[in-house]
């Protein structure tokens, strides 16, 4: 006789386990115990960086608990105002490292810990590495609470996993067992002229119908005013029972059946974010990714490339294109048009005399200014002018160049105001840079290229305290203040209440601190605030 009760607990059983705990070949299982729900996925097209992970929604409800996905050690602690805020990285016997990002709070023990760290070094912003043997964690073990801290938009978490020895963030939806069956969606395909290897454009950007469930242009073939060219796509991809709109995973190009181009959204390193900036652009709020690559890359999501991905028509016949997308769990979609050329001009001779190569370190070095381009900065050979114009700033190549690390610069400076060297900053455009002035030069870096002015920050932040009508001060318990700076930024911050150190948090967001005293008996309070060049403010305020 069939046990009911039994096939109903089993049911239940494997009705939770793929909602809230499924297994995958890690052993894995998911941070939230609720139906998941991804609001952004891994290789999102973000500012200046490919999304490293998993954002899972817990509005509109924070302070959720937040369960490690497996057994091992909490092997680094961070609290910041900006990147991930309060995150936390576990180390698995498995080789990899989970990471909770954009905590409200940590659990107990934890929270413990961190805070005795803070007190030991009077550090409000801190990052410890704690030993394996420190913090042992298990799998569902709570470890903290969702939240909105540091750079995040609005409460969530921002997951990952990480290859342990390496650091590089691998796609947590090639591990998890997530129930997707739902096609990945074209919206626009764009076509790129790349007669000019120097001045790589796009031309056009044609809107992608749907016929049924079949994917169309407009016009069936594309007739073109080149016969070189390469080819883009905007599009977005869903799991099952979400209208929330991802990134795509996987691009395929195919010509007359064969494939010139492929790419897969894994193993992004840290160090490759900034090449986000070379795979996309955005227009009027359409995002698109590129089906071809720059002369120079180092970065592990091409898995073919013929001639880079571009394409070079020898005749004015009808060539069959295939733009195949697919999303981690297989399922795909297939845009098939045509193209033909008007004109078999073929490429540019490229004239110019580059001064910088990508592939290679380059030292430009004049009377008044010198630059160092480390290899790997630039994705293509460029033509980089460095000199001071009648304004007296320097110039280093053009602002709309997307660099890919950081360069040096050294500006020589005739004629420093005296007592103020250690103030001296460069402004390029709305970044203050912070440096080092020695020997008559200021020596900073820059991610951007442009014209960089020489000035000083002298100007110490700016403390605010509400008005009385708002209860600032909490009859002796806590206190919330504003922090601001003109220039370089805040560096440090710190409350003292009867000259004892007091753990303090900032949301750089909202520019407010927040303090809840340990003192039994405050009869006095001290505020100090530091910026990135030095200026300090001190507030004292008797209580």
């Amino acid at each position: 006789m069939i046990n009911f009760r039994i096939l109903f607990l089993l049911f239940f059983t494997l009705n939770c386990s793929f909602f809230y705990a499924q297994y995958n070949g890690l052993g894995f299982s998911y941070p939230l115990d609720r139906e998941i729900v991804i609001t952004g996925n891994y290789g999102e097209i973000r500012p200046n960086h490919f999304h490293a992970g998993l954002d899972f929604s817990t509005d509109p409800t924070a302070n959720l608990p937040i369960k490690s996905v497996g057994d091992g050690y909490i092997s680094r602690i961070k609290i910041s105002s900006v990147g991930y805020g309060r995150v936390l990285y576990i180390t698995h016997p498995n080789g990899y490292v989970s990471v909770y990002a954009h905590q409200k709070k940590y659990a107990s023990k934890i929270d413990a810990y961190i805070k005795q760290k803070q007190i030991e070094q009077k550090k409000n912003e801190i990052e410890v590495y704690p030993n394996a043997n420190e913090l042992l964690i298990k799998k569902g073990e709570v470890i903290g609470y969702t939240g909105n801290s540091g750079s995040s938009t609005g409460p969530h978490l921002h997951f990952e996993i990480r290859e342990e020895k390496s650091e590089i963030p691998v796609n947590p939806l090639l591990i998890y067992d997530v129930k997707d069956d739902v096609k990945p969606e074209l919206t626009h395909i764009a076509i790129y002229s790349t007669a000019d290897t120097n001045n790589v454009k796009r031309i056009s950007s044609v809107p992608v119908k749907y016929i049924g469930d079949k994917l169309s242009l407009p016009k069936y073939t594309q007739v073109l005013p080149e016969n070189t060219f390469a080819i883009g796509f905007a599009g977005f991809d869903r799991a099952n029972a979400t209208n929330n709109k991802n990134n795509i995973y996987e691009a395929k190009l195919l010509l007359d059946d064969k494939i010139i181009y492929h790419h897969q959204l894994n193993n992004i390193s840290f160090d490759n974010g900034r090449y986000v900036n070379v795979f996309s652009e955005k227009e009027n709020g359409v995002k698109f990714q590129k089906c071809f690559s720059p002369s120079c890359y180092d970065i592990a999501i091409y898995k073919s490339l013929v001639n880079g991905g571009k394409i070079v028509l020898n005749d004015t016949l009808s060539h069959k294109v295939s733009l195949q997308i697919n999303d981690e769990k297989g399922n795909k979609n297939v845009l098939t048009f045509f193209v033909k050329t008007k004109n078999l001009k073929g490429y540019i001779a490229n004239t110019i005399k580059h001064n910088v190569f990508c592939n290679q370190e380059t030292s430009i070095k004049k009377e008044d200014i010198e630059v160092l381009i480390k290899s790997g900065t630039l994705s293509k050979n460029t033509s980089v002018g460095v000199y001071i114009n009648k304004l007296g700033k320097a110039v280093v190549g053009h602002k709309d160049e997307d660099l890919l690390k950081a360069f040096s610069l050294s500006v020589k400076i005739p004629k420093a105001i005296k007592g103020k060297e250690d103030k001296m900053v460069a402004l390029n455009e709305d970044n203050c840079l912070v440096g080092k002035y020695e020997n008559g030069w200021f020596k900073t870096e820059s991610k951007s290229f442009g014209v960089f002015g020489i000035g000083y920050d002298t100007v110490a932040p700016i403390i605010t305290l509400p008005s009385s009508k708002k209860k600032a001060i909490t009859i002796k318990t806590s206190v919330t203040f504003k922090i601001t700076d003109n220039l370089s930024g805040i560096a440090d911050y710190n409350v003292y209440v009867n000259d004892v150190w007091q753990i303090a948090e900032y949301d750089a967001k909202s520019n407010t601190v927040t303090c809840y005293f340990t003192e039994l008996n405050p009869k006095n309070l001290r505020l100090e605030v530091v910026d990135k060049i030095g200026n300090k403010t001190v507030l004292n305020k008797e209580l």
